[in-house]
């Protein structure tokens, strides 16, 4: 017995050796469009990569670039998934910065990436100040992507990438499974994105371009967007198959709760009725059940689209149900509520009369509207449509700070939320 476990210890150590040992230069896996962590929470990381060639994938990871772990789980790329994988980390430490990388064998091949790096969430009963950052809007015609490195120079802990996060109608007309597969590709491949995605860890969503302009839940290529969409992005697979909307705690002070606007959302000429959603039933349930029960003291609500001034695209077009929850917020007294929009390429602040504070951040690299449609309104308090933008969010005890940015790093505006 004791001769069989030496054996077992040797094998192991010739694995992890191999593994942690230096890549040579014959490499021919590569990682085109680069690696990317995402859905991080206090003790867990989804590590996304994409292969050149069909490959299994390992990662290694450590609290310095020394790395020294290896995760057990071998996940394969295939055509399947477009040589796509996702590799779960789990049993990782509250609070802690982490280098990681994905490497890749297939044979005689070999490959290792970048090394990239996350912060994971404090624990739920940590008071720690959280930054993090947000925008959307993508599109290839704009590269190089400069704007990320911007936002990199923040140091935000994680980037909510909320929407048209790549332009599938508008750049490439996508209309079959390969077509949508390509234009995320490309679309990929930006080295300031690169750059950036081992940098930080992302939360992101979808919004409308990832499929078709203004889709909602009776579009034909639904399914397929949404398949290329998640296998393109660091998210965590759901127990109900292609489900988007999650939520994450950040401390004492934040719980993140971030939308699907899109998949189960009435067609939007339908008649403005109790009938009419933009959430669907379940999804609708969750967020009110959530806002309710959560103790952080703020809670941020991530929507791909804006909540008013913009049309029957945005909230505007389901304004039955936006009420309901503005209403359910007031009676309930859940304060301190925030939420974080995108989609019509400006950058503006509003206060609502129930409390609730909206900030609107982008695009980051794609057409710049020409109207501010809540410029002048009553809520509005900053509107500006000169630039790129990206938001900063800074979680403190003191309160919670919004931060407008634009391409160059400037700062347009900046606003507090009370604690």
């Amino acid at each position: 017995m004791r001769t069989l476990n030496r054996i077992r210890t040797t094998g192991v150590l010739l694995v992890a050796l191999f593994l942690v040992a230096p890549v040579s230069a014959q490499t021919t896996i590569t990682f085109p469009q680069g690696i990317a962590s995402g859905d991080v929470t206090d003790t867990r990381a989804v590590i996304w990569a994409r292969t050149s060639v069909p490959a299994s994938l390992r990662v290694e990871y450590g609290t310095s670039q020394a790395l020294g772990t290896v995760w057990p789980a071998v996940v394969a790329t295939t055509a399947e998934t477009d040589l796509t994988g996702k590799v779960d980390l789990r049993t990782l430490q509250p609070g802690t910065t982490y280098s990681y990388r994905v490497v890749a064998a297939s044979g005689d091949q070999r490959g290792a990436s970048l090394v990239g790096t996350f912060t994971t969430a404090p624990a739920p009963t940590a008071a720690a100040d959280v930054t993090f950052a947000w925008s959307a809007d993508m599109s290839e015609r704009f590269r190089p992507f400069a704007i990320f490195d911007a936002i990199r120079s923040r140091n935000p802990e994680f980037f909510l990438f909320l929407g048209d996060t790549v332009y599938t109608d508008i750049d490439c007309d996508a209309r079959t499974l390969p077509a949508y597969r390509a234009c995320s590709r490309r679309n990929r491949e930006d080295e300031a994105f690169l750059r950036f995605a081992r940098a930080t860890s992302i939360y992101a969503v979808w919004d409308d371009h990832e499929v078709a302009n203004n889709f909602d839940a009776s579009h034909d290529r639904l399914a397929v967007g949404r398949q290329v969409f998640l296998e393109y992005w660091p998210v965590r697979p759901a127990d109900e198959p292609g489900r988007m909307y999650r939520s994450f705690r950040w401390g004492q002070l934040l719980e993140l709760f971030m939308l699907d606007t899109r998949q189960y959302r009435s067609p939007p000429f339908q008649r403005d009725t109790v009938e009419k959603t933009m959430l669907g039933a379940a999804q609708k349930q969750w967020l009110l059940r959530g806002l309710a029960a959560s103790p952080a003291r703020f809670k941020v609500i991530a929507s791909s689209v804006p909540l008013k001034y913009h049309g029957a695209d945005s909230w505007d077009g389901y304004t039955t149900e936006r009420q309901e929850i503005f209403d359910f917020i007031v009676k309930n007294g859940v304060r301190r509520v925030v939420f974080l929009t995108a989609d019509v390429h400006y950058a503006a602040v509003l206060r609502y009369k129930e409390g609730i504070v909206e900030a609107i951040s982008g695009p980051l690299a794609a057409i710049i509207s020409s109207r501010r449609r809540a410029a002048g309104e009553p809520e509005t308090e900053f509107s500006f449509n000169s630039s790129f933008t990206f938001g900063l969010v800074r979680v403190t005890a003191g309160g919670l700070i919004i931060e407008i940015y634009d391409v160059t790093n400037r700062l347009l505006h900046r606003t507090t939320v009370a604690p």
